[in-house]
């Protein structure tokens, strides 16, 4: 009777035509994104904060959802190969996100046309002849505790990780060397993962970042090297680093309205910048 109780969606038949549905994770992944989407309006709690959620929208983080999707051995999906796929979805133009340090929201494109919400769908009082269904009914709500740290937990999260931080220079190798596995490895970029970090860490207060273009991946790639830690986490923190320190005007309240971006984050002045502490925000008086 639980499957009866949390009602149904519609999938029609036209879906199992779609080339990418032969990806048996992008064709789970869309599953339990219409699954878990809102049928009606209404306000949820995720990451200690609330969310208007309005039909056809979920929140949701990569980590989140990639401890729902597991193979046959149990193996989770990694956040990397979640993104993945929700970049494609995104391109595809099935679906449209909108990212903050908190949680993703992610919005079904046409959710209202092809999902009839009948009036008596409500959990509350389920029909005598509506038979539950032979699939696992999946929750709309996802509950797994929130692990974004506390504000003071970030100040001395930020302080470990930039004092007395220092580029990061990789050995060179003279010509004709052998590369080395762990050098091919740290070669194999998944610049998607830098652009969600951005966006994650960012939230809404400065524009995000929704194409890794041939000029972006050359930056990130050239940054990376420079980072204390460098992979994505390093990336992630110090972009977090840079809007703890940011004085306003670099959210734009200026006369002009500019403010920064990926792109000017992505500069190794920038870098340097919050390394130097050149960004910080001294409080002005109240």
């Amino acid at each position: 009777m639980e499957n009866q109780k949390q009602g149904h969606f519609a999938l029609f038949r036209s879906l199992l035509s779609k080339d990418w549905a032969k990806d048996t994770a992008k064709l789970a992944m869309w599953i339990r994104l219409i699954g878990e989407a809102s049928y009606r309006p209404r306000t949820v709690e995720f990451s200690g904060k609330e969310w208007n959620l309005q039909p056809g929208e979920l929140v949701t983080t990569a980590a989140i959802m990639g401890r729902k999707l597991r193979d046959q051995d149990s193996h989770e999906k990694s956040p990397q190969a979640v993104t993945r796929m929700i970049n494609f979805f995104a391109r595809e133009g099935m679906i449209t996100t909108k990212g903050t340090r908190f949680g993703t929201v992610i919005t079904i494109t046409n959710y209202a046309e092809y999902q009839a919400i009948s009036p008596d769908e409500p959990r509350e009082r389920p029909s005598d002849n509506n038979k539950p269904s032979t699939g696992a009914a999946l929750s709309a709500i996802p509950d797994e505790p929130s692990e974004e740290p506390t504000g003071e937990q970030n100040k001395k999260l930020l302080e470990q990780e930039f004092n007395n931080n220092y580029p990061h220079t990789p050995k060179g190798g003279r010509d004709g060397d052998q590369v080395s596995p762990e050098k091919r490895k740290a070669e194999c970029i998944d610049y998607d993962s830098y652009l969600v970090a951005y966006n994650e860490e960012v939230g809404d207060r400065l524009p995000h970042a929704v194409a890794a273009n041939e000029a972006r991946k050359r930056r990130i790639k050239k940054l990376i090297p420079q980072l204390k830690t460098p992979n994505v986490a390093g990336f992630r923190s110090y972009v977090r680093a840079f809007v703890c320190q940011a004085k306003p005007f670099y959210f734009g309240a200026n006369d002009t309205g500019w403010s920064a971006d990926l792109d000017y984050l992505l500069r190794d002045a920038t870098l340097t910048g919050v390394r130097e502490g050149k960004f910080a925000n001294h409080k002005e008086p109240a």
